[in-house]
């Protein structure tokens, strides 16, 4: 294609050649080039309006770190436990209770549906051990809060899980009940 097209001006050459621009176009091109302050720079104002916006952005940034600074921070004490740290304990111990009563509910299906109760425990096992990896990075934290938030977050997911699979078994056992009424009824 591209050779099509250098044919095509080699023959037209003199077509395009034919105008020549005027002495007044040539007077300001020379004198442009004499002197360059006055070349129109369009990009001058787009730097003053990012260095605008840049500078803008820090004094609004700064504003909010300084108004949503705590004023009497709290020092990270590595000894004693604090009190908010005592709730997230009592907490974490309401959910392991409730975790394990619901595992114990879900065993007792273990019988009926042994390849399902297999597959439940596998995922209640991964969320165990990632809730075990955060019990062990309790002493070397610095933010004890958050730690306890994670671990009582994973409680919570894994008591959803149970709940789930609960429902799961219980509908398994409602529909098979169905079935047997509905095979006795047509005998």
């Amino acid at each position: 294609m591209s050779k099509k097209l250098e044919r095509f001006i080699a023959e037209n050459r003199e077509d395009f050649d034919n105008e020549i621009p005027g002495k007044r176009i040539w007077e300001q091109v020379e004198k442009n080039m004499s002197n360059p302050k006055s070349i129109p720079l369009k990009r001058k104002p787009l730097l003053y309006w990012g260095v605008a916006a840049a500078i803008l952005t820090i004094l609004v940034l700064g504003i909010y770190f300084t108004m949503n600074k705590p004023m009497n921070p709290k020092p990270q004490l590595s000894g004693p436990v604090e009190q908010t740290d005592v709730q997230g304990s009592a907490m974490v111990n309401e959910f392991a209770k409730l975790i394990v009563m619901k595992q114990q509910e879900l065993k007792q299906f273990s019988t009926d549906q042994p390849e399902l109760y297999r597959k439940f425990t596998k995922d209640i096992l991964q969320l165990d051990s990632t809730y075990n990896s955060l019990k062990t990075q309790i002493d070397v934290t610095p933010n004890r809060e958050m730690l306890i938030e994670a671990m009582i977050q994973n409680l919570q997911l894994q008591l959803n899980v149970l709940n789930q699979q609960l429902h799961i078994i219980q509908q398994i056992k409602s529909s098979k009940n169905e079935d047997h009424e509905k095979n006795k009824q047509t005998i």
